[in-house]
């Protein structure tokens, strides 16, 4: 008898399990790495708007406490706060001179919608010296 040459039909089976396995496991780890970068993307314009208005803010001359909110085109919208920080402020002295200038605490928050429940925010927060308002 000749020696056969070719596969049998278990080991073409047990070829396309692996195979199919192999393929399975690609697969999924091509769409987490899409589901990955569609988040970034989402999380990388919530930082350029919240730099930008944190930039508008910081580029004021005079400082006015106060908030404001607002909408942008793409379902993202921000809450904006600026405030007295007197606790950033030294005074420890112990004359009883007014100071001219004043510490300010910016924040900058940008919302947008993860899914029905949910919102995602990128907050930025910082400290600005300015004069201080008049009493």
């Amino acid at each position: 008898m000749r020696a056969s040459r070719g596969f049998t039909l278990i080991e073409v089976a047990i070829a396309l399990a692996i195979v199919g396995i192999g393929v399975t496991t690609v697969l999924q780890l091509f769409s987490g790495g899409l589901r990955m970068e569609a988040g970034a993307s989402t999380r990388a314009k919530a930082v350029i708007y919240a730099r930008g208005l944190l930039d508008d803010v910081m580029a004021r001359s005079e400082m006015v406490p106060g908030a404001d909110q607002g909408r942008f085109n793409d379902g993202y919208h921000y809450e904006r706060r600026v405030r007295l920080a007197p606790e950033a402020t030294d005074q420890t002295s112990d004359l009883d001179v007014q100071s001219e200038i004043a510490m300010y605490e910016i924040e900058v928050t940008v919302l947008w919608p993860r899914d029905e429940t949910r919102e995602g925010t990128y907050t930025l927060r910082t400290l600005r010296v300015g004069q201080r308002p008049p009493q």
